[in-house]
């Protein structure tokens, strides 16, 4: 129980950073669904959302992607998609996130 607030606590600048990451994780790619549909998720909230939110999104993906603190990152789904991918797992996502939100280019 202390350990999760203190993630929530540890988190607090990144929930606003990464808001609509946050929602793409509680919303398309939480707990209940597999990992192998990462990729139709991917389709389906490009699809459905504002283009305002693909481009959020892929703006936070580019920044993640960057920085490659994939602990962070590991701990982020964690706490808002109850998700415990290993650090390899974590790298596939980012990757095919980008891949994807780019438009298979």
């Amino acid at each position: 129980m202390k350990k999760n607030a203190s993630l929530k606590h540890k988190y607090m600048e990144q929930e606003v950073s990464y808001e609509n990451l946050k929602y793409f994780i509680e919303s398309y790619f939480n707990w209940s669904m597999d990992f192998a549909d990462l990729e139709n998720l991917i389709e389906e909230f490009k699809s459905r959302e504002l283009p305002a939110y693909v481009e959020g999104l892929t703006q936070e993906i580019e920044e993640i992607n960057e920085l490659k603190n994939w602990d962070n990152v590991q701990e982020f789904v964690y706490l808002y998609g109850q998700r415990n991918l290993n650090i390899k797992k974590i790298e596939c996502m980012i990757e095919l996130l980008l891949t994807k939100l780019h438009g298979d280019k």
